[in-house]
């Protein structure tokens, strides 16, 4: 290999090059951009119908039907899935990865557009949304707190604050959020009303006649053109109140006549407080790609000039930001990659010595930041994921160098000059560097092209493993003989250091003479071996599956879930009983309280839910992340809500990975809602039964009670009243009929709302002050025409792939036992009788970690086929290849006990440092099968080859293998388990394979070598 030589020979080029790498990189590590976690792109939408007081069945008629015919127009759609309850329908579409994402969403916007005018025009509100993390999840919330403020008050200073937030660099979007919008009310008399014979018809079409803003075009009068202006529409409320209704005797009738118009605010669908004190937030989401913490510091030194001109009565508080823990995450990762330095140098110099261990410690940091620079001209950022990565590639980065510097070191024992040295022994371990390099490029290249939701949570992870140990190869072959030329001594040692004394001694006093007498008797340690491996294989049950690990963060969620049918105050009781736990809870930091909808998303994969008035979330903050006190704590509060009979609160940990609506999900699929709910008691019960299994839920085991308003359409016929009139008539009494909109003189938008009179909550006996105008200009009482009677109705309606289903779900009390329960809910479930065309499916966290398992799975079956093709180019052979893969199952032996003794499961990220360990564990049979051919080509026997091969490479093969341990020594005793059972599965290989590599890999290849094949 003459790359080596020419590179000492130019090195000045070569240095100016490696110089200006760095200059790049280290401008990238200052200013690239720093998150908690990658962002992400799913092609997942979510469209979201709200449509007040809307039964579910109707829903599903009226709008959710349409809907889905219309999004099964498309291609490349995997999954619907459509949640409907009483005035409101969730479809969540779930696309093909690999696709543009954001054609697809405009794709899905033009089909709904497309039958808009289909659907009801009463809909309050239909959006598309693409699910982007980074564009919902909310970096900051402010929480703005008054206990005397009105509202419209509040609204005025959090529009200034909103103003101040925008201002700085990188903010995309401060959202206002938990403030009811106001209104312009018209508060009908219904009793006025009947006197003057007008119906609620009547008034709306008043309002919207007379707010119409029709241009009158132009007039030219002789050199002249001019604008003719029309009346144009409503700029103030007394132009509102003084609209003519109807003429009544030659007297006009005002709308004032009938009706209080003023501003209100809408009825409260989300009521917020902080610590106990009502609330309005200001969110605060983030550009693409921009450093958060940057962020997160300029916006505080707006907040503290904007907190001295807050109103006294309002304050203003940090309900959640995400940058302390972005921080702390980084520096943490970072102080293990400087653990791991440290502990990687030492480990060199003392078996390189002080010159050697400078040369080989400085291609760290420089392939380091190179890699950084590589990466963030890529697009990606800083972030757990790329910087633990790091930390994985930096006890492999360092073997080549460790195996270049040792040959060379070699080479001047031998006498050679530092230059030919140099140049020499870099050139016999060229080729071997090489090979084994792309075997851990190719166990890591599968992993970032793996097409789901772990695969771009994961993508950084390989890519960064893959540049830096690219860069580390080129650094090897050209930038270690330079320094090696330039810096070891001109003259070698005349005698050995200690510790290679001491080396030399062990491998002279033990592993020889071990080596020599396996050699005797292959079989039997062969045979040991195989059992070892089966043995260890029989550990996995005890081990057990997990999926996606806790987030290991001092915040939890409290969801709480009112029946079906309760109204928001219901609600409201038992937000304020969990507030009362949380308040006596001493390691409770503060929290946030929302009734009628979700806290705005803190958590990118925790989707709050929309207005729904049976439903409750608080965010909870905790003092610090104590694992110990955080689950004492869990227990405390599961005990605590359990006593409180008139809600469901649930509540489960943060955790990593894709989305998924709790993590046990058995859905069952037919026809008729009967048949499904009494399908879906036998779930909930063998559920239930289930050991493990918490707060299990059931849409369908409670029907929520409507209030009905069944019109007799004889009378209403006979009363001249049509049923449409009717249903608008009660819909502004009960619960407000928007009629227009009007722009105020103000510049502001308002929505004009009919309603009745009322301060408080609507009650049964407002129905019976509702009247209906008929054709006659009679007035006729609603209850002549109409009986209200309370029945029985579907609390939710499930659509899966267009088919109606529902789901049952239930928590865990150990989400690493999620599978096994799962499991053992699909063998209850497989021995009940399904009726035909009816059953289940599992979903949840079960059906992700099947797929992503599975993805894995044949990622591994590549990565392995990709690594033997490099080792057959290389030694243009089938027998030594397979020589060198005998490294793997005695890989997966150390794995498996590892996992078992430290108390892992075998998890997503285990599953990522097996596929990892098998492009590691393999180079250390190369270096010695590659050298054991070179003393063949020299003369040597097959067997006088393999024990020199082995005695030789016997010391860079332990040195690389305690480099790479040690590199993931701190990262992996952090405990946390996301990273520590990756690195206890490459630990625990890399501890057996190269322990049985040195005495396996010399047996087989004495075995599978043939005496007069010629070595090419």
């Amino acid at each position: 290999m003459r790359l080596p030589t020419q590179a000492i020979k130019n090195y000045q080029f070569v240095l100016i090059m490696v110089l200006l790498a760095v200059m790049v990189g280290t401008h990238s590590l200052l200013t690239m951009p720093r998150t908690e976690d990658p962002d992400l792109a799913f092609p997942n939408y979510t469209v979201t119908v709200i449509y007040p007081g809307t039964s579910p069945e109707d829903m599903e008629e009226l709008v959710v039907n349409p809907l889905e015919d219309a999004i099964d127009e498309l291609d490349d759609i995997v999954e619907v899935v459509s949640t409907i309850e009483e005035g409101l329908a969730v479809i969540q579409v779930e696309a093909e990865f690999g696709i543009d994402y954001d054609r697809k969403n405009d794709e899905l916007n033009r089909e709904i557009n497309a039958i808009r005018d289909e659907l009801p025009d009463n809909i309050f509100s239909l959006n598309v949304e693409q699910f982007k993390p980074e564009d919902r999840t909310k970096i900051i919330q402010l929480a703005l707190v008054s206990e005397t403020a009105s509202y419209a008050k509040m609204d005025e200073t959090e529009e200034d604050l909103q103003d101040v937030i925008e201002s700085v660099a990188g903010v995309k979007e401060a959202e206002i959020e938990a403030s009811p919008d106001e209104e312009i009310r018209v508060a009908l008399d219904m009793e006025r009303m009947v006197h003057q014979n007008i119906s609620v018809d009547q008034v709306a079409y008043a309002l919207t006649d007379q707010n119409m803003n029709i241009p009158g075009g132009d007039l030219s009068s002789g050199s002249r053109r001019f604008n003719i202006e029309t009346s144009g529409s409503f700029k103030t409320l007394d132009q509102i109140r003084r609209i003519p209704v109807r003429g009544n005797q030659g007297k006009l009738v005002y709308l004032e006549d009938l009706a209080e118009v003023f501003y209100a605010n809408e009825d409260l669908r989300w009521l917020a407080r902080h610590e106990g004190t009502r609330a309005i937030f200001v969110t605060v989401k983030r550009k693409s790609g921009e450093n958060l913490v940057q962020i997160t510091e300029d916006i505080h030194k707006k907040l503290d000039q904007f907190r001295s001109e807050l109103p006294p009565d309002i304050l203003m508080e940090v309900a959640f930001e995400q940058a302390p823990a972005v921080s702390n995450r980084i520096n943490g990762f970072f102080i293990n990659l400087l653990q791991g330095i440290v502990l990687v140098g030492l480990v060199i110099f003392v078996f390189l010595g002080y010159r050697s261990s400078m040369i080989t410690m400085t291609v760290i940091p420089i392939a380091m930041i190179i890699g950084i620079g590589v990466l963030d001209l890529l697009g990606f950022g800083l972030q757990q994921i790329s910087i633990a990565a790091l930390v994985i590639a930096l006890g492999l980065l360092v073997d080549n160098g460790i195996v270049v510097i040792e040959n060379i070191v070699r080479f001047r024992k031998k006498g050679y000059s530092f230059l030919e040295a140099a140049a020499k022994g870099t050139s016999e371990v060229g080729y071997a560097i090489i090979s084994s390099t792309l075997t851990t490029v190719f166990a890591f290249a599968p992993l970032a092209m793996m097409q789901s939701g772990p695969g771009e949570f994961l993508r950084s992870l390989p890519v960064t493993v893959m540049i830096v140990l690219a860069i580390s190869l080129v650094l090897a072959l050209i930038f270690t003989p330079i320094l090696a030329g330039r810096f070891l001594k001109d003259n070698p040692p005349k005698k050995p250091r200690r510790v290679e004394s001491w080396i030399s001694s062990s491998i002279e006093r033990f592993y020889r003479p071990a080596l020599k007498k396996v050699l005797r008797r292959k079989g039997w340690v062969v045979t040991a071996a195989i059992l070892l491996f089966v043995g260890s294989g029989m550990l996995f049950p005890f081990i057990g599956v997990s999926f996606f690990p806790t987030a290991d963060k001092p915040m939890l969620l409290i969801e709480v879930d009112t029946p079906d049918g309760a109204n928001l105050y219901e609600t409201d009781r038992a937000v304020r009983f969990v507030e009362s736990v949380l308040d006596t809870t001493a390691f409770v930091e503060d929290y946030t309280a929302n009734v009628g909808h979700g806290n705005p998303q803190v958590y990118y994969n925790r989707i709050p839910e929309s207005y729904k008035k049976n439903h409750g979330q608080l965010l909870v903050n905790f003092r610090e992340w104590d694992p110990p006190t955080f689950y004492a704590t869990l227990d405390q509060f599961r005990e605590s809500f359990e006593r409180y009979p008139g809600a469901q609160i649930t509540f489960r940990e943060l955790k990593n990975g894709a989305p998924f609506n709790a993590p046990i999900e058995i859905r069952v699929l037919g026809k008729q809602l009967d048949m499904l709910k009494a399908l879906s008691y036998r779930v909930e019960e063998i559920i239930r039964k289930t050991s493990g299994t918490v707060d299990v839920d059931n849409p369908l085991s409670i029907n929520r009670t409507n209030l009905k308003v069944d019109i007799n359409r004889d009378k209403a016929s006979l009363a001249g009243l049509s049923v449409a009139s009717i249903d608008r008539t009660v819909r502004a009494a009960m619960s407000g009929l928007e009629v227009e909109e009007v722009t105020m003189e103000n510049g502001e938008e308002y929505p004009i709302v009919l309603r009745l009179p009322v301060e408080e909550q609507t009650s049964v006996r407002d129905f019976d002050k509702i009247y209906l105008a008929s054709r006659d200009g009679a007035q006729v009482p609603l209850r002549q025409v109409a009986e209200t009677r309370f029945e029985s109705a579907t609390n939710q309606i499930l659509h899966y792939n267009m088919q109606r289903s529902t789901s049952v779900t239930a928590n865990v009390t150990n989400p690493d036992n999620t599978t096994t329960i799962t499991e053992e809910i699909i063998m209850g479930l497989n021995q009940v009788n399904w009726p035909d065309g009816y059953s289940y499916y599992v979903a949840g966290e079960y059906e992700t970690q099947q797929e992503a398992f599975g993805d894995l799975t044949n990622l591994l079956i590549l990565a392995l086929v990709a690594i033997f093709a490099i080792l057959v180019l290389q030694f243009r052979s089938f027998s030594q290849p397979l020589i060198i893969f005998s490294a793997i199952p005695l890989a997966i032996t150390g794995s498996f006990i590892a996992l078992f003794i430290t108390g892992w499961s075998f998890s997503f990220f285990a599953f990522v440092g097996f596929i990892s360990l098998m492009g590691i564990v393999v180079n250390n049979s190369i270096i010695l099968v590659d050298y054991a051919n070179q003393l063949r080509s020299e003369g040597r026997t097959v067997y006088e080859a393999i024990i020199e091969s082995a005695e030789t490479r016997f010391t860079p093969i332990v040195l690389t293998t305690t480099t790479t341990i040690l590199g993931l020594l701190p990262l992996t005793l952090s405990n946390t388990s996301l990273w520590s059972p990756l690195g206890w599965t490459i630990i625990g290989g890399m501890l057996s394979s190269t322990a049985l590599t040195l005495l396996i890999v010399p047996i087989l290849y004495q075995w599978f070598t043939k005496v007069e094949e010629p070595v090419l």
